[in-house]
């Protein structure tokens, strides 16, 4: 494997979830690979994050600066200051915003030394259509070493924006599995659902990406043409109060109806996958579905639209749907809720399981994230 020697990586970020997650489990997994060859991270994190346990707890154990609240100029200011504090060699950018890496470029430009850029693309970029506003972006591209793609698909989406290809790489998402292992088996009792009640369950903070309505139509038709006691339970890790007057506004209703479950986050995700009868993503646009691979590690059916990011992942074929299409999820969930419970349903949960486990595992990320930093910053020998 490509690596490089002796360097220093800093990661330019604007996350401040309420759960460290996947990301920064992918991230420590790299940081642990690069340290393997004498070569340092730093994690950069906005004013926002300092509030969370889980950014507290890790600075304490990690390089993690803080940035201070401010506008353009500030923001500048603060991360020349960090490159040039830490002699960077490296500046891996996610998640930041197009002024962010305007001022981030400056920065570079103004250090004092030789700065290589990493643009991490966790989902599709969308560029203006007028060709003045494309412009801009279009000169900060140029900038950028490498460009590392969340799927295949955002890949491919960048490239015919323009990006060549040469300075394009795929790191598939990753998942720290092992946070999946522990879960809390009496969440589903504590909802108290109806009596041979068959639970759905999705993420849905943004209503219209994620597909929420068209999750609601199925379920709707499911119990409505069919029969079938099906609830469908909606975590929610922001807009709340927005999903629920989509809802209500979808149904026609003054209140969200008790087949509709609105929950919290959980830092134990795990649970929630347990507690379902089956996971949906009927999303009209992803990046790359960290939740559909989750919840087939866990053993838990998965139906999903077949968009590009989606059906690219290692999941089985029959767990696709046409996208859009409320009518034929509801036909996909009759079918996976109405199977029995065999020793071969078992089976091909378990393979499903093992698969995802394989292909997702922080340490491939990790080495095709090294790869793509030796391409443009290679040893010196």
């Amino acid at each position: 494997m490509n690596s490089i020697q002796n360097k220093t990586v800093l990661h330019l970020t604007d996350y401040g979830a309420p759960y460290a997650g996947n990301f920064i489990a992918s991230l420590s997994a790299l940081e642990q690979l690069l340290a393997e060859t004498g070569t340092k991270t730093v994690y950069v994190l906005p004013a926002r994050a300092a509030d969370r346990s889980w950014a507290q707890e890790m600075s304490r154990t990690h390089d993690v600066r803080f940035l201070k609240k401010g506008g353009f100029f500030s923001y500048l200011h603060q991360v020349r200051r960090l490159l040039k504090e830490t002699n960077a060699d490296i500046l891996h950018e996610h998640f930041i915003h197009f002024s962010e890496k305007v001022a981030a470029w400056l920065a570079i430009k103004t250090c004092g030394h030789r700065v290589k850029t990493v643009l991490h693309l966790h989902n599709h970029f969308e560029l203006p259509h007028s060709p003045l506003l494309r412009l801009p972006h279009m000169l900060y591209f140029r900038s950028v070493s490498r460009f590392v793609c969340c799927s295949e698909s955002v890949a491919a989406h960048i490239i015919a924006d323009g990006v060549p290809k040469e300075r394009v790489r795929v790191a598939e998402n990753a998942i720290a599995f092992k946070r999946l292992d522990s879960y809390d088996s009496s969440v589903r009792t504590s909802l108290r659902l109806p009596e041979q009640a068959k639970l759905a369950l999705m993420f849905g903070y943004n209503f219209e990406v994620k597909g929420v309505d068209l999750a609601v139509e199925a379920v709707r038709l499911l119990r409505e043409r069919d029969g079938l006691p099906v609830t469908l339970a909606v975590a929610l890790s922001s807009h709340l109060e927005e999903v629920r007057l989509r809802i209500c506004a979808q149904l026609c209703l003054s209140d969200v109806p008790d087949w509709i479950l609105l929950l919290p986050p959980r830092e134990d995700v795990s649970s929630y996958y347990h507690m379902a009868d089956v996971f949906l993503s009927p999303s009209r646009q992803e990046g790359f579905c960290y939740a559909l691979v989750e919840a087939a590690y866990c053993r838990t059916p998965v139906l999903a639209s077949a968009i590009d990011a989606q059906k690219d992942l290692a999941l089985p074929k029959s767990a696709f749907f046409p996208p859009q299409d409320a009518q034929a999820l509801s036909y996909a969930l009759h079918r996976v809720l109405c199977v029995e419970h065999t020793a071969s349903r078992a089976l091909a949960l378990e393979e499903a399981g093992e698969r995802v486990r394989q292909t997702y595992a922080l340490s491939r990320w990790a080495e095709r994230v090294c790869a793509a930093y030796a391409e443009i910053v290679p040893p010196i020998l």
